[in-house]
């Protein structure tokens, strides 16, 4: 139980850091957003579910919660862009970023349920 809250307590703020580096990359003009050579689905997913991943290992609450933030906060950061003149608002961006969180939440939900179930066996 000590390595469960250590982690959380790490994980924590970087999950944090995460998110607020995808509120940034999502209104700063779009010429100014580091490049990485993915495909642009492909960097939306993998970024929203290493965001997912950490802060569903973070925050160890409801999955129900935590899924409904996920797709809150992908909601509103593609929303977020509607106001700004270089940037766009997809519902295809919505729904990748949306689908990769969640996807990162239930990944670190069931990691934390096989942990638990094999300490309960031992």
């Amino acid at each position: 139980m000590l390595q469960k809250t250590m982690l959380q307590k790490m994980l924590r703020p970087a999950s944090w850091v995460i998110i607020l580096g995808l509120m940034i990359v999502t209104v700063v003009p779009a010429d100014e957003r580091p490049l990485t050579r993915l495909q642009h689905d492909i960097e939306h997913f993998l970024a929203f579910a290493l965001a997912g991943l950490t802060f569903g290992f973070a925050y160890a609450q409801s999955l129900r919660v935590n899924l409904s933030s996920a797709f809150v906060f992908a909601l509103t950061l593609e929303l977020s862009q509607i106001p700004l003149a270089t940037r766009h608002a997809r519902l295809r961006d919505f729904m990748v970023d949306a689908a990769g969180a969640c996807l990162g939440i239930v990944i670190a939900h069931l990691c934390r349920k096989l942990i638990k179930d094999q300490v309960v066996a031992a």
